[in-house]
């Protein structure tokens, strides 16, 4: 929507209109973090037709530090609102007690990482900043009439919901529970002496969304893929190896480039909660994964600050394979791939980052890396040009996905072969393939998922 919504402000024909309507639900706000999310669009606005900051910063009613940051990732640094040292409700009073429906609720209608930021301040300086935050929420309650929303159950179908089904929503909940999070900083800052740059920080979890990844287009789902993802179900007494060879060569095509991360939603009308996997490794000669390990020790994260705080573009840190590196059975390997974690990441695209935006690891690559968000994706480039991409679909999407899975979103990274090459002799290592095949299934038409995992490994 936000995307949307910056291309309306682009068009010649609504952008009169487009601006009047944006100004005007900017100045109704009643939450910092709704402001946030207007300033928001702004990352996805192009710069010719972006409103002036005067003007913005005119209708900005409910200032915070998360604000100031977007104004000056947009409109350059010292264009900032400003007043938000005094958008808070004061320090709590001594007798005030948190409503139980705060506690109840503030890791669910919100990311944890929101309690585990707070517990983190009180425990470092001593100061009541859970009560705060809890006290922040209770004004803003009485200040708007909030409803006190539970999990949206009725979202979801009662059988899948019985089914153990889970799904990404947002209510005013988590307005309510981010704004007074912004505050509680705000309040930290102005009475507990809280440098503005530590805030400014811890503010950054309440980002909605980083430049870049903010205009990424999702693609078709390839048609290379065929019905092999779902072949590989219904061969249940046979090895997955050939049809993942045959899915390896469809996908890797006359341009050099070979897939070495795939993430795929089975059919729906295979198995409606269903994926599969195919992970490149780089393994030792004689290594044998332990597959009766129901961890995945190869689905590895790699941080990454972000280099301005604000845009998904930029180098990558160097680091060394054997930091990755796991022991089999016998031999070791690491993988090709390592899922990419910006910090901050930006809530909006959490669907994202629950699958994983798998990149090939800075060990696979002699020189440096960079990375580039394209509309269609992201490329990592180094030396000359682009040496890998990540793409990801939308594969009959819906907010819902069952426990420990992802919704239906389907990914695929792909590496220059050259690159492979290099990095196998550079390593002194073979490349190998571990595959995964997960569906989850009720043995009856009322009980709890269950999940069944297949795994393979084969060498190259």
């Amino acid at each position: 929507m936000a995307r949307e919504f910056g291309a309306l402000l682009a068009s010649k024909d609504h952008s009169e209109a487009a601006l009047d309507v944006y100004l005007e639900w900017l100045s109704t706000r009643r939450f910092e973090s709704e402001v946030v999310s207007a300033l928001a669009v702004l990352l996805c606005t192009d710069e010719s037709s972006m409103p002036s900051f005067e003007l913005v910063a005119d209708r900005i009613s409910r200032p915070s530090i998360l604000a100031d940051i977007l104004l000056q990732a947009v409109y350059g640094k010292g264009k900032v609102h400003g007043q938000w040292e005094t958008a808070h409700s004061g320090e709590s009073p001594s007798s005030f007690e948190a409503e139980k429906f705060f506690a109840d609720h503030k890791s669910s209608h919100v990311p944890p990482i929101l309690s585990h930021k707070i517990a983190d301040l009180e425990i470092e300086t001593g100061l009541p900043f859970m009560k705060q935050w809890a006290y922040e929420w209770h004004r803003l309650m009485e200040a708007t009439d909030s409803p006190r929303s539970g999990y949206p159950y009725y979202f979801v179908d009662s059988i899948l919901r019985q089914s153990g089904v889970h799904g990404q929503f947002s209510q005013r909940q988590c307005d309510v529970y981010r704004s007074a999070f912004l505050r509680t900083l705000a309040c930290a800052v102005a009475h507990w002496g809280m440098p503005a740059n530590s805030a400014a920080l811890r503010a950054l979890e309440s980002l909605p969304l980083i430049r870049g990844l903010a205009n990424l287009d999702p693609v078709d789902r390839p048609l290379w893929l065929s019905d092999i993802p779902e072949q590989c179900v219904e061969s249940a007494d046979e090895t997955l190896e050939q049809l993942i060879r045959s899915l390896i060569v469809a996908g890797s095509g006359k341009l050099g480039m070979q897939p070495v991360s795939l993430k795929i939603p089975i059919s729906t009308e295979i198995a409606e909660f269903g994926d599969l996997s195919v992970m490149a490794l780089l393994v030792s000669s004689d290594f044998v994964p332990d597959l009766d390990n129901n961890a995945s020790p190869f689905q590895r994260t790699m941080p990454w600050i972000l280099p301005d705080g604000i845009s998904a573009e930029g180098a990558l840190e160097h680091e060394e394979i054997s930091k990755f590196f796991v022991v089999g059975t016998a031999g070791k390997a690491a993988p090709v791939c390592l899922d990419l974690w910006p910090l901050p990441s930006g809530f909006w695209l959490n669907e994202y980052f629950q699958i994983g935006i798998s990149l090939p690891g800075p060990y696979v690559f002699s020189g440096d890396t960079h990375i580039s968000c394209k509309h269609g994706g992201i490329e990592i480039i180094s030396g000359a040009g682009s040496v890998a991409d990540w793409r990801i679909w939308h594969d009959h999407w819906t907010p819902l996905y069952a426990k420990d899975g992802a919704t239906r979103c389907g990914t695929v990274t792909k590496l220059n072969q050259h690159e492979i090459a290099k990095a196998k002799n550079r390593h002194e290592m073979t490349l190998g393939w571990l595959v995964q095949l997960n569906i989850w299934q009720s043995k009856t038409d009322y009980g709890e998922l269950e999940l069944t995992s297949r795994r393979e490994f084969f060498f190259d």
